[in-house]
Parts: structure tokens; C-alpha cells; sequence
């Protein structure tokens, strides 16, 4: 089924010329997805509290005008799956468009400096890469990261998709993260989303 998508801007034009754009996107499958193109006259903190609400009904796909990447991370937190620039090519928008259409992340190459570059909040110790996994759980990880579903990672791997949710959940428990969006933020810190998945010698 295709995903439906709307269009949400805090300035009519930016609705507009996304619209127009849209009309000319090709069909993805996936859930429904909200194009949040930012045209900068909402606070920060507005922006947030948009991105968190959509979010409980849409995948999130933002728009940032030149200058806004270092809201990325911020936006990732908030439930955003997907960002790219305001004057980035078409191409790259429906592409966006499809992997956050079937619940991935999709971060634009001039976005991703301001998410490794992120601080850690002061009380908690930068992470080691994928420390603490084991080599199971990183292709697990690694995997679902780049868009793959609990059953296609559980056939990719020779597991049952019991034995896949439970790796999932111990994952969440070792990395402290509440949903998928801050779990592939942590994959991406991790250099894992774009990789191919190497296999585990043996089950952990």
C-alpha cells in the first residue's frame, strides 16, 4: 500500500512549492509520512513540539532551510526519521521519502556533521563504538539500522523473529534508548547505518 503524505510549514510558500513537488514524487509503500518543511519562523522549541506530535501518527520527514543542521539531532530525539535540505535535489527528497516512508533514517550528507558532532549530555561518558554489544547483537542492530523489519533481519540471519525481538530489547537495555529513531541514532554514532552487516561467528 502507498504511503500518504502531507505537508506541514510555518510559511505558505514552503507548503506550496513542497506540494508541487510531491506531485511529481513516485508512489512509495510504507506508513503515512508528514513533510515538515521548516522555513524558520517557528521557535526551536516549537519546531520540537511539532516534530514530537506529528510523530505520534506519521513517520517524519524534515525540510531545513540552509543553516538549520544543527537541529538534527535534536529533531532525531524528538521522533524525526528523516532530513534533508531545503534546496537538496529531487532525487534525494523522494529518496528520503521511501526509506522514512518504511520506518528507517534518512540523514542528508550535509546534516550528519551536526549528529556525530553532537555533545553527549555532561553526566553521561561518550560511547565506545558499539560497546558493551556483542557481535550478534551489533549485526542485529545493523540490520534493523538500515530499514530492515524484525522478519526480514530474523531471515537474513537464520533466527526466528522470537529470537530477533528479544536481541532487539537487550540492545535497547545495553544502549538506554527508548524507540527506533534513538536506536538508529546510536547506530549511526556507532558507523553502522550504510554498512553492510557482518555476519557473527557464533550466536551470542
Amino acid at each position: 500500500m502507498s504511503s500518504e503524505v502531507t505537508v506541514f510549514s510555518d510559511r505558505p510558500e514552503a507548503r506550496e512549492a513542497m506540494a508541487a513537488l510531491l506531485g511529481r514524487a513516485p508512489a512509495c509503500p510504507g506508513a503515512d509520512v508528514a513533510v515538515v518543511a521548516y522555513g524558520g519562523a517557528l521557535p526551536a522549541a516549537a519546531l520540537r513540539h511539532c516534530v514530537e506530535r506529528l510523530g505520534r501518527s506519521y513517520r517524519v520527514l524534515v525540510v531545513l532551510p540552509e543553516g538549520a543542521a544543527g537541529q538534527v539531532p535534536d529533531l532525531l530525539r524528538a521522533g524525526a526519521l528523516g532530513f534533508v535540505g531545503a534546496h537538496c535535489e529531487e532525487q534525494e527528497f523522494f529518496a528520503a521519502l521511501a526509506v522514512v516512508a518504511r520506518g528507517a533514517v534518512y540523514v542528508a550528507a550535509d546534516a550528519r556533521q551536526a549528529l556525530t558532532a553532537a555533545p553527549a549530555p555532561a553526566a553521561v561518558p561518550a560511547p565506545q563504538p558499539a560497546s558493551g554489544l556483542t557481535p550478534r547483537e551489533r549485526e542485529v542492530l545493523c540490520w534493523i539500522a538500515n530499514g530492515y523489519t524484525h522478519s526480514q533481519t530474523a531471515r537474513r540471519m537464520g533466527l526466528s523473529c522470537a529470537t530477533v525481538d528479544t536481541y532487539v530489547k537487550r540492545i535497547r537495555a545495553k544502549l538506554e534508548v527508548r524507540n527506533k529513531a534513538e536506536l538508529t541514532r546510536k547506530a549511526m554514532e556507532f558507523g553502522l547505518v550504510g554498512q553492510e552487516p557482518v555476519p557473527a561467528v557464533a550466536a551470542a
